[in-house]
């Protein structure tokens, strides 16, 4: 990066302490910064892989968070899920050092690059992005990267890679995209969800609605035609847009989509056929993904066959959709999905991908305030599994709501007349309950953004290590 772009964003800040630098957001923009030569110090409650990472490129990080952990810094950056009472971020402020939300700082460092593709969406946010990324690398760009997940490929959710272009997430959460700021602006879908945050889907929509029209006259939003609440907000859109899906009306049009190996399909921009594409993943919504990238290729003036071939090579994320493990006729599936929409597409594809097997899924609610607002609709979409296990809340940033639990969701189920559901209680319980009822060629999936990886591995290395295998 050229040294005057960074001179003039950040002028003689050199020196940057990060509070909460473990989380996948702030991580990634650690490890620019450090190739862009900041000294870059930071903490967190806990030692993780990405911790010890940021070690390796030269943070210095301590684990738990004091006062002490201050460095002299010229900036200190938080994210949204620290508070003012936080010992670092009340030791800066009594010396009176600079403070800047992760948002906002983020911007600040995006504002270098002249190209800046923005993902939103409730939905589908680290995938899209990710094969976006697949598309331009496949074309040469090499786009640098800010993204909510590990690249398969790539090792990575951050790089510093082109001058030109670069990809992030645009999220949502804490109105967060609001401080980001886009030339071509991805829409995947809008859904009702943060509802601790925002009032309802009008107040979200809106405030997409302003994410849409905070990029330049000469940018462009892209946005799926498919969703009936992103559709909504296209008369409202007052800068440049193109639409992509499988409706005839949008401007980029999916046609003949099959799946055998992979999904297949055909895309259309007006009455001109563009191209015929095929990806690894299965499911609608990855073909949705996928045509993004393609659109944001051909908006970018790239070669379209080479952007096929980019999209076809991608290998996705880890913890979406990750067939984490095999043991003989035994799959073990993870994916983050913590919403209903992204259960039921989930799941949705697994059947499409593995139509005659047993799909035994081990779900873990993330937040509580969540869990309120969308029990009856976990309970639906869980239903496409053929037994379900639910764990206890994982209550990330919230404390625990009275009468909020993962027992409402078994309940509604039960409810519904499915009885093959259990609550499993505590995480740490639930391998022993699961393993006994392990058929020979079952698909176990673990669906959750807290920690419930972990149950898949445990039940694969007792799973794998029985003599049901040998």
């Amino acid at each position: 990066m050229n040294d005057g772009r960074i001179t003039t964003v950040f002028g003689s800040v050199r020196k940057i302490h990060m509070i909460g630098i473990g989380g996948i957001g702030m991580s990634g923009i650690a490890e620019v910064l450090i190739r862009l030569g900041f000294l870059v110090t930071g903490s967190d409650t806990t030692e993780t892989s990405i911790t010890r990472h940021l070690r390796t490129l030269g943070a210095k990080i301590d684990i738990g968070h004091h006062r002490d952990h201050l460095h002299s810094p010229d900036v200190v950056v938080y994210s949204s899920a620290i508070k003012e009472d936080n010992p670092e971020f009340r030791q800066a402020k009594h010396l009176g050092i600079k403070r800047i939300r992760r948002a906002e700082f983020l911007g600040m460092l995006l504002s270098v690059w002249p190209i800046r593709i923005g993902v939103a969406g409730t939905h589908g946010k680290t995938s899209t992005s990710s094969i976006i990324a697949s598309a331009l690398d496949a074309c040469g760009s090499h786009p640098s990267m800010f993204i909510g997940g590990i690249i398969k490929d790539l090792k990575t959710n951050a790089r510093m890679g082109s001058k030109t272009y670069v990809i992030f997430e645009a999220d949502e959460y804490d109105r967060t995209f609001l401080a980001l700021p886009p030339t071509l602006a991805v829409i995947t879908n809008v859904d009702a969800d943060h509802l601790d945050i925002y009032k309802d889907l009008q107040d979200m929509k809106d405030t997409f609605l302003a994410y849409a029209n905070s990029i330049p006259e000469n940018g462009s939003v892209i946005l799926c035609y498919d969703d009936a609440e992103a559709r909504s907000l296209l008369p409202l859109i007052d800068r440049p847009y193109v639409t992509y899906g499988t409706d005839p009306a949008a401007d980029f049009h999916i046609t003949d989509i099959s799946y055998d190996k992979g999904s297949h399909f055909t895309l259309n921009y007006k009455n001109d056929k563009i191209g015929v594409y095929t990806i690894t993943q299965v499911g609608h919504h990855n073909v949705l993904n996928a045509t993004a990238a393609l659109v944001t290729s051909y908006l970018l003036h790239l070669d379209m066959k080479d952007a096929g071939k980019g999209i076809k090579a991608f290998a996705g994320v880890e913890r979406r959709f990750e067939l984490r493990h095999q043991s003989n006729n035994v799959l073990f599936y993870d994916d983050y999905a913590h919403h209903p929409t992204e259960i039921d597409a989930t799941l949705t594809a697994l059947r499409i991908l593995h139509p005659d097997r047993r799909i035994v899924v081990i779900f873990q609610p993330h937040l509580f305030s969540r869990t309120k607002d969308f029990a009856e609709g976990f309970a639906n979409s869980l239903q496409k599994a053929d037994r379900i296990y639910i764990a206890d809340i994982y209550p990330a940033r919230e404390k625990p709501m009275r009468d909020v639990n993962s027992k409402m969701i078994v309940k509604m189920i039960k409810d519904q007349g499915f009885t093959d559901v259990y609550y499993t209680a505590k995480l740490k319980d639930t391998p022993k309950m699961v393993l006994p009822t392990i058929k020979d060629g079952d698909i176990v999936m673990t669906i959750g953004a807290g920690d419930i990886w972990q149950v898949s591995d445990a039940i694969y290395k007792e799973y794998h290590g029985s003599d049901k295998t040998k």
